[in-house]
């Protein structure tokens, strides 16, 4: 009995540049890339929950049916630009012998990018994210760095997952502490300064009154979360992969090859798909830049208005 045939979920389709569009509509000024492009500038303004059809639709100047033609529904929408915003661009590199500092560095990356994109962790990571480019293209990445740890694919790929829950799940600490740090307002400090006294909780005492509880920003660090202890976090949870790997043995040694064809294609194709989001990225900063700058000129202009406004009334 022959197997029924499976269809490919749009949604990957979509992602990889292999779904058939129809004929009709405007295709020349309009793509999936731009749509999820101009979905990321909303969201990444308002938040998720204003990112519709409609107004991503209104943003580019078509209607919300044009739209339509190309991503089919609000979960597709998110699916792409989870896909879009945990880009690879700054994750590539070549295999080195420290595969610590590499992977080090390969975290750092995706916090950076989750505390860019806050949003993107409110997308539910489905089993399509598995086989999106980019998520392909960043498990690539993370392989080839842990290549020469002892082990084989599937102890490399068990390392991978448990770097990337972890970063994941500093990142939805981070952003909810961000989010919520003006909650607990002076008065609450106090009281529970006063009711959990250090008899009663000798732990937990001092970082209340440190502030560290609170997500206080503590001298040296950048933020309400100390980055120290991101990588504090990474180093004990790396340790025990390097104690593991040492008990396994050396690793087996890569030989090196000289890419084909084909692949030299694959990586010039990347390479010129890294140079163009760091080309809108760039642009997009650009554009942040002349508003600031446009709303500074307001400020100086009030503040010139106001300073002849003083000198007629002396």
């Amino acid at each position: 009995m022959s197997q029924p045939e499976e269809d490919i979920p749009r949604v990957v389709a979509v992602a990889w540049g292999v779904a058939e569009f129809p004929q009709k509509g405007p295709k020349r000024e309009l793509s999936h890339e731009r749509i999820v492009e101009a979905a990321i500038e909303i969201a990444d303004a308002d938040g998720l929950g204003a990112v519709t059809m409609s107004r991503v639709a209104q943003s580019l100047g078509f209607t919300t049916m044009a739209l339509y033609r190309y991503i089919s529904t609000k979960d597709e929408l998110q699916q792409l630009m989870l896909d879009a915003a945990i880009s690879d661009e700054d994750l590539r590199t070549g295999v080195t012998d420290d595969w610590r500092s590499g992977i080090e560095a390969w975290a750092q990356v995706l916090l950076e990018a989750y505390l860019a994109h806050p949003w993107a962790l409110e997308i539910p990571v489905g089993v399509n994210a598995l086989v999106m480019p980019n998520q392909l293209r960043i498990v690539d990445t993370a392989l080839r760095l842990l290549r020469p740890l002892a082990g084989g694919a599937d102890e490399r790929l068990a390392v991978l997952l448990a770097a990337a829950v972890y970063v994941r799940g500093f990142a939805v600490s981070m952003v909810e502490i961000m989010r919520s740090r003006e909650a607990i307002n002076g008065a609450t400090r106090a009281m529970i300064a006063e009711v959990a006294t250090p008899a009663r909780f000798p732990d937990v005492a001092p970082l209340l009154a440190s502030g560290a509880y609170f997500g206080d920003t503590v001298e040296g660090a950048d933020g309400p979360v100390d980055d120290d202890d991101f990588r504090r976090g990474l180093h004990w949870l790396l340790d025990g992969v390097a104690t593991a790997a040492a008990a396994d043995g050396e690793p087996e040694p890569v030989p090196p090859r000289e890419l084909g064809p084909e692949e030299a294609l694959v990586e010039a194709e990347r390479a010129l798909e890294a140079g163009v989001a760091r080309r809108k990225q760039a642009e997009q900063q650009v554009k942040a830049l002349y508003k600031a700058e446009a709303q500074l000129r307001k400020d100086r202009d009030a503040a010139k208005e106001f300073a002849k406004a003083a000198q007629r009334l002396r």
